[in-house]
């Protein structure tokens, strides 16, 4: 018994079930029209297959002449009936009598009769091949009812109170639907099944110990996904609370979280002698801006003097999750095309150690100008200033910006979303950081899920990457379009 345990703790640890159901529900119309397509084919494969045969039915109430206790007697003679009625039913003689009466060279149909459980009813039931057949065999046997029952009893009396039916719908159609039923209840389990192992299969990082195992990188901390709404409005309009740890609604464990995460960078960026910091992940909607801008905010309680730069010249979100309005500060752009003064475009953050130097429109030509020599002079000239300098950079697969800026910083970091993306793609990317100026610290697994239930869930913000109308992060593919 332990060692049958100490052979499935292994596999059970690797068995994500959150990802798995997640994943079949998403493949729910695949798993829908499969178990369709393949109850119609049996379907199909029975009604080819399978002989049409059609049924009717006559009742008969059975009395006996001449009982005294004449409740009892019906019974008794129902049952004796129907214990002798099949019987004559399939004998030779009635096959000949009926095949006489009808004019046909065999008798092709079976025939049977059994009570009605409690009373002193018998039904007379005939199958055949052809509806007109089926009708035509009840109705010459009951033309000889008299001539049977005189044969098993001459002291029983059949009196007719249903006549048997035309049969109008063939019995191979009840088969044939239960076993397209069957075959898609089979199918939609077989195919969900399917969709869970290779959920299972699949390399994507669900935890830290994945982080550790899959990935050329150490964990810098573990962040869960809260899907609580702000408001009811919010729920049908699908958007997630704008989650910091500064706001009075942010959970205590979740503040905890990256205090943790805080130290662990901190301690790295001391060995490092690190100042600069850049944040970037693979993809898109993997909560970098989040996490950069907590990172920033946990950093400054700390007593540390902060700068957070919104590096996502393509589609900055800074603004918006610091909610600052249009008009009130300058752009990272119009600093560094000389058009306003350092002073003006750096803001402090309420009366705290943290600023923020922010965008406030989509730039098409982001490259060019993070690689600029204006650039690389800011960094150098502000570093001074202050003890952090966070940079929140656009996406590692959608431009080069993340890769020019890690070459203007101390210290990157990679946000990595629970089960987006695939580990290989993560190495890629961590390789491609590794090459250049700065130094690789780790990775923060983000937006962690689990089964109610199955594990505290941690945490207390969600809809990383969706603030209001910026609730889709951008099409990075229209790289050329300056859009408003």
């Amino acid at each position: 018994m332990e060692e049958n345990k100490q052979v499935l703790a292994p596999l059970l640890e690797k068995i994500d079930l959150y990802s798995m159901l997640r994943d079949a529900l998403r493949n729910l119309w695949v798993i829908l029209l499969g178990a369709l397509a393949a109850a119609l084919a049996v379907n199909m494969m029975v009604r080819a297959e399978f002989r049409s045969t059609y049924t009717t039915m006559a009742t008969f109430a059975v009395t006996s002449k001449t009982a005294s206790n004449r409740t009892y007697s019906n019974l008794s003679a129902a049952s004796t009936m129907a214990a002798s009625f099949t019987n004559i039913l399939n004998s030779n003689l009635l096959k000949k009598e009926v095949c006489r009466d009808l004019g046909m060279d065999s008798f092709q149909a079976t025939a049977d009769a059994s009570v009605i459980i409690g009373t002193n009813l018998l039904t007379l039931k005939v199958t055949a091949d052809t509806p007109r057949n089926t009708y035509q065999i009840i109705r010459s046997i009951m033309s000889n009812i008299s001539d049977l029952t005189q044969y098993v009893s001459g002291d029983m009396i059949l009196e007719v109170l249903q006549e048997p039916p035309v049969p109008l719908g063939a019995d191979a159609s009840f088969s044939a639907r239960q076993q397209s039923l069957r075959m898609f209840v089979f199918a939609a389990v077989g195919l969900t099944l399917a969709f869970m192992y290779l959920s299972y299969r699949k390399e994507t990082i669900k935890s830290e110990k994945d982080l550790e195992n899959k990935l050329d990188a150490k964990s810098l901390g573990m962040l869960h996904y809260d899907a609580r709404f702000s408001s009811v409005s919010d729920l049908f309009k699908r958007q997630k609370r704008k989650h910091l740890v500064t706001d009075l609604s942010c959970r205590f464990e979740y503040v905890e979280r990256f205090k943790k995460i805080a130290a662990h960078v901190s301690g790295e960026a001391r060995k490092r002698n690190a100042k600069v910091i850049l944040i970037t992940s693979v993809r898109e909607h993997e909560g970098k801006s989040t996490v950069s801008a907590n990172l920033a905010l946990t950093l400054e309680q700390q007593s540390y003097r902060v700068l957070l730069i919104d590096g996502d010249l393509r589609r900055p979100t800074l603004d918006k999750l610091f909610e600052q309005k249009d008009g009130i500060h300058a752009s990272l752009t119009e600093l560094l095309e000389g058009e306003v003064s350092l002073s003006k475009a750096i803001i402090r953050q309420k009366k705290q150690n943290l600023y923020l130097l922010l965008n406030k429109y989509n730039v098409p030509n982001s490259t060019d100008i993070v690689s600029s020599e204006n650039m690389e002079e800011l960094i150098q000239a502000i570093r001074k200033y202050f003890d952090y300098i966070i940079i929140d950079s656009p996406p590692m697969s959608l431009m080069a910006d993340a890769e020019v800026l890690a070459n203007l910083a101390d210290m990157s970091m990679l946000v990595v979303a629970y089960d987006r993306v695939l580990a290989q793609d993560l190495n890629d990317a961590i390789d491609a950081l590794r090459d250049c100026h700065a130094s690789f610290a780790g990775c923060i697994l983000n937006m962690v899920r689990t089964l109610p239930g199955s594990q505290r869930v941690i945490g207390g913000y969600g809809g990383y990457g969706r603030y209001g109308v910026y609730s889709r992060y951008g099409h990075y593919g229209h790289y050329g379009e300056h859009t408003e």
